[in-house]
């Protein structure tokens, strides 16, 4: 037959009757049998029914046969006819239109061309939708025959789900129960038509209910063809039409129509701008040799390594120090040397860190600008967004923090996400948007403890919120341990954690590398100082931030604190304010040191202040939305460009004011001591010299001569090596050390020289190879 006309989407009327689709070729012998199988079984079980059946070109009887099935059932059988065979694709194209064109059926049951399908198997399909109400059953049957002809009948499903994103058994089974109102006709396109209605599903139509239904016993003198060869290489390519109609409705590739068609296109060209700019800083400070000056950067490169390659490698080296996720992230990329020792391997972590962070900074500031009127909350929005992600990924102390392995930008990154979901859900009351921000905020308590305090105020917001909706106790107490169990868990797990691999619950705070006394000294002027401590604080918030910018984010503050005072929708960005009072307590408790030029005349902790430049950057983002929100308003008709203009030019002004890049100069400052050029000289010198066998080595305020010294971590003992590091430390020799490193700074000597200055086994068994005021090197004696 011709083209068949297309009916009127959505015009047909239709009936509660089921019309089957019977492709049909050269079956002549056996065509009146079946169809008149699946007459009486029709008949039999009371259903209203069609039986439409295309021949498809047969060249034997099959049409002449078909012809008398239709004058003998004029008002039950629908014929149809290809001149020519145009395969079971075509066919089943070709019935569907006939069925939604010449009967008022509105179910379809697609039979394929081996006839795999008995007749007593309809009425359990058209069951099966009656009681589960579905728009769709699949029936199914194990493949049986040959091992080719099975491992044949697997091909098609595996292609529908990499495809089409189905996961039934096979996207393409020639038999499916279809609600009619669940095809396009303008859009079949052959044997992917049955996949139509599973793709359309995955595409977002929520109401669509596809389920499986297992059929009975074998399929009688049914011919196998259907995991044929022939049939295969026929369908495969029909998934074509499916897929494309998938892409289109956004089922596949989404994220290359959202990078074509972004929802916010400002945010995109920002995010795209902002990775070009996290490349640039990285390249410029690995070019300086700056990417691993802080000694903490390759201390956390060498907690991860460990756990792959040490003389005890396992979880267990993940220590109890710091907590674990900056590490447990940094596996991937860790085992390559030259990721490793470039700091590349932690330096992707901030990267990306940094990325996430300006979008969430972005969301959070649009979101606190979006209470304006209606015809200018979308500039206001946009305004407040650009400038509150400006001021962050400008900011030359985040560029280069973000350039090496510290753990900084992760804690942004998760507290960001953390507070932009729970923005959400105090406007919203999504449980989804909750279950975010607890999932990020778990993520916060396991990459630096600051993470603990930010725990701490998202509950009270959450408390406060669901007291404020007044829904009852039992639901605020509920919205409580929802987010509770899933935010705490992470703090819950560190704490076990340690009491489990170090028998200390506390070991986190007070264990032997942990304890404050390490860092604090008892004449720090900030202990017991509170005033002292506010202004040390905020002189290194300064020194991170700038006045400028620091300044802008006091006004956004006030005027954000007036306007939106502690609504229930408002109140989720003040939690980014609890880092200062938490630092400043840190300090009066002498729990952290942060000195400063002004007070202590050097630099130590100043990246302490920079976590304020997450709440700096979206209240200052919140001035410049009233602002934009003031100029665009109808009594001010000024152009928007020169507006946006005018506000980048005053973002980039304001980081410019920023003083220096203190969070560099404090480890160029500490590398430019004589202790640090000293180590550099016996790095020069071992691995100059280092030919192999194990080493004996305290790792703690020694990690620069372990990592530049390029010695595989698995030969050297070092105390995280646990009964190992015990015995070698009683008995070198005796447990196969070779070399033996030792610091001997009057006053801060490492273990290694006290267990082992002045005793015989080092003038017995070694020979003195390099000294200098800060280290010796032993090596053992060779044995005659």
């Amino acid at each position: 037959m011709a083209d068949l006309e297309r009916a009127p989407r959505g015009t047909r009327t239709t009936t509660d009757g089921v019309a089957v689709i019977m492709p049909v070729h050269a079956q002549a012998e056996s065509l009146e049998s079946t169809v008149e199988g699946f007459l009486a079984t029709m008949a039999q079980a009371g259903h209203d029914h069609r039986i439409v059946v295309v021949d498809d070109g047969s060249p034997d009887g099959t049409g002449q046969v078909l012809d008398e099935l239709a004058a003998r059932y004029p008002d039950r059988i629908v014929a149809v006819r290809h001149d020519d065979r145009q395969g079971h694709e075509a066919a089943i194209r070709t019935g569907i239109k006939a069925a939604l064109e010449r009967t008022s059926m509105g179910r379809l049951l697609l039979l394929g061309a081996d006839g795999r399908l008995k007749p007593t198997d309809l009425p359990v399909l058209l069951r099966v939708q009656r009681e589960e109400r579905a728009d769709a059953v699949i029936g199914f049957r194990e493949w049986a025959g040959p091992l080719f002809r099975r491992a044949g009948g697997r091909v098609r499903p595996v292609a529908g789900r990499l495809l089409l994103g189905t996961h039934g058994r096979d996207a393409l089974w020639d038999y499916r129960l279809l609600d009619c109102r669940l095809l396009d006709e303008r859009e079949a396109g052959g044997a992917s038509v049955p996949a139509e209605p599973a793709s359309r599903s995955r595409a977002g139509d929520g109401e669509l209910r596809i389920i499986e239904h297992p059929l009975d016993g074998p399929a009688g003198s049914a011919r196998p063809g259907g995991a044929s060869l022939r049939t295969i290489a026929r369908s495969l390519p029909a998934l074509a039409p499916a897929y494309g109609n998938l892409v289109r409705g956004g089922g596949r590739w989404r994220w290359a129509r959202r990078l074509l068609r972004p929802e916010d296109p400002v945010l995109a060209l920002l995010m795209a701008a902002c990775a070009v700019l996290s490349l640039v800083a990285f390249l410029h400070h690995f070019g300086q040799g700056a990417v691993l000056l802080y000694n903490d950067s390759s201390s956390h490169l060498l907690i991860a390594r460990r756990v792959i390659d040490s003389p005890t490698a396992g979880l267990a080296q993940l220590g109890g120090v710091w907590p674990p996720l900056p590490h447990v992230l940094a596996l991937p990329f860790i085992w390559h040397d030259a990721v490793f020792y470039s700091g590349l391997a932690g330096s992707l972590i901030s990267m990306v860190s940094y990325l996430v962070t300006v979008r969430y900074l972005y969301l959070i500031a649009a979101g606190m600008a979006g209470d304006g009127a209606r015809t200018v909350s979308s500039a206001r929005g946009r305004a407040a967004g650009v400038a509150a992600a400006g001021l962050f990924a400008l900011n030359p102390n985040v560029l280069y923090l973000q350039s090496t392995p510290m753990t900084e930008l992760l804690l942004f990154a998760c507290t960001a996400a953390a507070v932009h979901h729970l923005q959400i859900w105090c406007r919203t009351g999504r449980y989804t948007q909750l279950t975010f921000a607890s999932a990020a905020t778990l993520l916060a308590t396991l990459t630096r403890y600051e993470g603990w305090v930010l725990a701490l105020a998202m509950t009270a917001v959450v408390g406060y919120v669901s007291w404020r909706r007044r829904r009852g106790r039992s639901q605020a107490e509920a919205q409580l341990i929802f987010f509770g169990v899933v935010a705490f868990s992470g703090v819950l797990g560190w704490v076990t954690w340690s009491r489990v691999i170090f028998g200390d619950w506390l070991y986190w705070h007070s264990g032997e590398y942990a304890k404050p006394s390490l860092w604090v000294s008892p004449a720090d002027r900030n202990i017991g100082a509170l005033d002292r401590s506010w202004l040390t604080y905020s002189q290194a918030m300064v020194h991170d931030l700038g006045h400028l910018t620091l300044a802008a984010a006091a006004l956004g503050l006030l005027a954000y604190a007036w306007r939106r005072r502690l609504r229930i929708e408002a109140v989720a960005p003040y939690t980014l304010l609890v880092f200062m009072p938490f630092f400043v307590y840190a300090l009066y408790a002498g729990q952290r040191p942060l000195h400063l030029p002004e007070t202590h005349g050097d630099f130590y902790n100043v990246r302490f202040g920079l976590v304020m430049a997450l709440a700096a950057a979206v209240f200052a983002g919140y001035l410049v939305s009233l602002v934009a929100g003031h100029l665009v308003s109808p009594r001010r008709p000024v152009r928007e460009r020169w507006i946006q203009s005018t506000l980048a030019a005053a973002v980039v002004a304001t980081v410019l004011a920023v003083p220096g890049t203190a969070t560099l100069a404090e480890p160029l400052d500490w590398d430019a001591g004589w202790d640090e050029r000293a180590v550099t000289a016996a790095v020069k010198w071992l691995r100059g010299h280092y030919d192999g066998g194990r080493v004996l080595m305290e790792n703690y305020d020694n990690e620069t001569v372990v990592f530049d010294s390029r010695i595989p971590l698995g030969r050297i003992v070092y105390e995280g090596a646990f009964r190992l590091w015990d015995r070698a430390l009683k008995d070198p020799a005796g447990s196969g050390i070779r070399w033996i490193y030792l610091r001997t700074i009057p006053g801060e000597e490492d273990r290694t020289w006290r267990a082992l200055h002045g005793g015989p086994a080092l003038t017995r068994d070694y020979t003195l190879v390099y000294q200098d005021g800060t280290q010796q090197i032993y090596r053992r004696k060779e044995t005659p």
